[in-house]
């Protein structure tokens, strides 16, 4: 095998291992609220397909997604998991949701 070759390969793979880091990566996210939330990485191939899960015959739901983003990456300091109950009561839906995305769809 040529040199560059294997070079090309190496990075490949160490992309790849690093890519494998993301799932159980933490973030802190004060919103404007000051309500504190933790979003959990749920790896790569989950973040796919929560995102497909959020696809309807019409293009993506908002609703959907944001389900699929409180069940799975944002969690409170005192309940857990958010809900939609907690968004009533505290705002900050958007906020938090757009937050959300860029921390798991940064290398998506």
């Amino acid at each position: 095998m040529k040199k560059q070759h294997i070079t090309k390969h190496l990075k490949r793979k160490e992309m790849e291992r690093k890519a494998m880091t993301k799932k159980g990566e933490q973030m802190q996210f004060t919103a404007s609220t000051k309500q504190e939330y933790t979003f959990q990485h749920p790896g790569l191939r989950e973040s796919i397909r929560m995102r497909d899960r959020a696809k309807t015959e019409t293009g993506s739901s908002a609703e959907l997604l944001y389900s699929e983003f409180m069940e799975h990456v944002i969690f409170t300091a005192e309940n857990g998991r958010a809900n939609w109950d907690h968004f009533e009561e505290h705002g900050g839906l958007s906020e938090v949701m757009k937050a959300a995305s860029r921390f798991v769809f940064q290398d998506v």
